[in-house]
């Protein structure tokens, strides 16, 4: 697996295009299909702007991405309160738009678009790690 980069970026929206401009730079060279491409760029997006809306206490995100044989890894790191986003029941079903509820669909769409997902908590730091397959 190629050593990668990481990315220390504010607890802020603008960090998601910061993050995303620099993922795509770091894999320029490496001619990853555009489709990968457009996968990546919606985990990346949800997973970050998760942390910078819902995190509670969190002070900052750490970005870190590295292309290996078969795929893209990308995790999000923060330093808020511990929460496992993938142990979420997700969204409610709904039979009318009267009924739906707003958000909720972030989570379900990043398991669908990535190869594996997953969550630790390691000391006072959420990691959730992605591997898009390439």
């Amino acid at each position: 697996m190629d050593k990668g980069i990481s990315l220390e970026l504010p607890k802020a929206l603008t960090s998601v295009e910061e993050g995303r401009l620099a993922v795509l730079a770091y894999l320029e060279p490496f001619g990853v299909a555009s489709a990968v491409i457009n996968r990546l760029e919606v985990v990346l997006e949800e997973l970050v702007s998760n942390v910078v809306r819902h995190a509670q206490d969190a002070t900052h995100v750490r970005l870190s991405a590295a292309m290996f044989e078969n795929g893209v890894c990308l995790c999000v790191e923060d330093d808020g309160a511990a929460f496992d986003p993938l142990a979420s029941a997700g969204p409610q079903p709904f039979d009318t738009l009267e009924d739906a509820h707003i958000g909720g669909l972030g989570i379900p769409l990043v398991k669908r678009l990535s190869r594996s997902l997953a969550y630790e908590r390691a000391g006072n730091v959420n990691l959730v790690r992605a591997v898009i397959a390439t």
